[in-house]
């Protein structure tokens, strides 16, 4: 009685292995099969002991009889099933000893549920870095000349920004104020200060040298539409793979910029990906 219980655990584990597995690869496999695979793969772990050859035959069984004994597989698949039984064996491990009071069925209802809730924030956690090493490839060294001074950025291309002037349909670029502020000329820094949000159009306070490069951008919030300055900047070097050198768009200043991606300083618009912008 006490085989069948191993192998009925193993089973149970092998099989929130393969599916989390098979999810963080993007492969599709039948139940039946990862359920078939578990099975072949407790019998002979519980049947051979605590040996090396076993233990290796075993994983062997689970990654082949799942994904169909490709080469490609052992290579794809294992590292992310290996990973996912030392997860989930060091968890078992740590609360082993605050479960041994308990029933073999409270304790394996438990131990399978925490399996199954530690894998499934491993692969939230997963997709997370996943999606910001992607993200880093939108990541840029910049450098931007504007009222005259030249301001190396690292600024970030985000596809979702469409914004654009609306009189001419130039991109329109934001980036942290702060980043700005020692490079800015004083009296367009003071004018900026008196310049209010709540009247917008008045830029009474901006001299006519700069008042030239202003244009009203209508930027969408979650609450409401709200007006913003725009300035045009004369020339914007962006480095990469395919380097750019844009002209005549138009930057947005903004203060909320501590959640800009990846600590960057300016959030570009999404015709950056391109040389046809």
């Amino acid at each position: 009685m006490y085989g069948e219980w191993l192998v009925l655990i193993n089973t149970l584990f092998n099989l929130a292995i393969l599916k989390f597995t098979a999810r963080v690869t993007g492969v599709f496999v039948k139940n039946s099969r990862l359920l078939m695979s578990s099975i072949c793969s407790s019998l002979v772990a519980v049947i051979g002991g605590q040996m090396l050859w076993t233990t290796v035959l075993s994983f062997l069984l689970l990654i082949g009889i799942a994904f169909r004994f490709k080469l490609r597989s052992f290579q794809k698949q294992g590292p992310i099933a290996l990973t996912a039984t030392i997860v989930i064996g060091g968890l078992l491990t740590a609360v082993q000893p605050y479960l041994k009071n308990l029933s073999v069925t409270h304790f394996i209802s438990i131990c399978f549920l925490l399996a199954v809730a530690n894998l499934i924030v491993f692969y939230k956690q997963w997709g997370f870095v996943k999606l910001e090493r992607l993200s880093g490839r939108f990541v840029f060294d910049t450098t931007l000349r504007i009222f005259g001074a030249t301001i190396p950025l690292s600024a970030f291309v985000d596809t979702g920004n469409q914004a654009i002037e609306p009189l001419s349909g130039k991109p329109v670029h934001f980036v942290s104020y702060t980043a700005l502020r020692p490079h800015l000329p004083e009296a367009f820094r003071k004018s900026l200060m008196e310049w209010q949000e709540t009247d917008p159009y008045n830029v009474s306070m901006f001299t006519e040298d700069y008042q030239r490069y202003i244009r009203f951008i209508h930027v969408n919030t979650v609450q409401q539409q709200t007006v913003v300055l725009g300035f045009r900047f004369d020339e914007w070097h962006i480095k990469g793979e395919s380097s750019q050198v844009k002209t005549n768009e138009y930057i947005v200043l903004t203060k909320k910029a501590k959640n800009f991606p990846h600590s960057t300083a300016a959030i570009l618009h999404f015709s950056a990906l391109s040389n046809n912008s």
